[in-house]
């Protein structure tokens, strides 16, 4: 434990442990069911976050055992707890569509050897330019 305190510590990593979540919310529609690399299920999804949590819509993802595909923090083996910190039994009971340890395990793999970036993109963003006030969006569809 002592060598995890000293590392999280170390080279200017800090983590903070909330001791009280806030509520977040998260909208999500299914876009399309899809295979990557020809062989392994994915699904395609649109996400409107609600409330504007850090990581918001990547612990919602793992959360419920859809992580998004290439996330090094919350898909397979990353840093923070996969599932919500929630077993896999735990996961399967909870959510039946959750992916399997395998798929997820295989998906990471292929990510590696593809070298595929985190699939998390904005779609649309709508702000208020800075000089004039005047609200602007901008829109692009998804590399991936």
């Amino acid at each position: 434990a002592r060598v995890a305190v000293r590392d999280l510590n170390h080279a200017g990593w800090k983590k903070l442990v909330a001791k009280r979540p806030k509520p977040s919310i998260t909208h999500f529609r299914i876009i399309s069911y899809e295979e990557w690399m020809g062989k392994h299920p994915v699904t395609r999804i649109e996400l409107t976050p609600i409330t504007g949590r850090t990581h918001q819509l990547r612990v919602h993802c793992a959360a419920i055992g859809h992580p998004i595909l290439g996330d090094p923090a919350y898909g397979f083996c990353g840093e923070a707890h996969m599932n919500g910190g929630f077993s896999d039994d735990t996961m399967t009971e909870m959510s039946p569509t959750c992916a399997s340890f395998e798929l997820r395990q295989n998906i990471e793999e292929l990510v590696k050897f593809s070298g595929q970036k985190m699939c998390l993109h904005a779609r649309k963003i709508t702000l208020d330019h800075p000089l004039s006030g005047e609200q602007v969006s901008f829109e692009a569809n998804p590399p991936f």
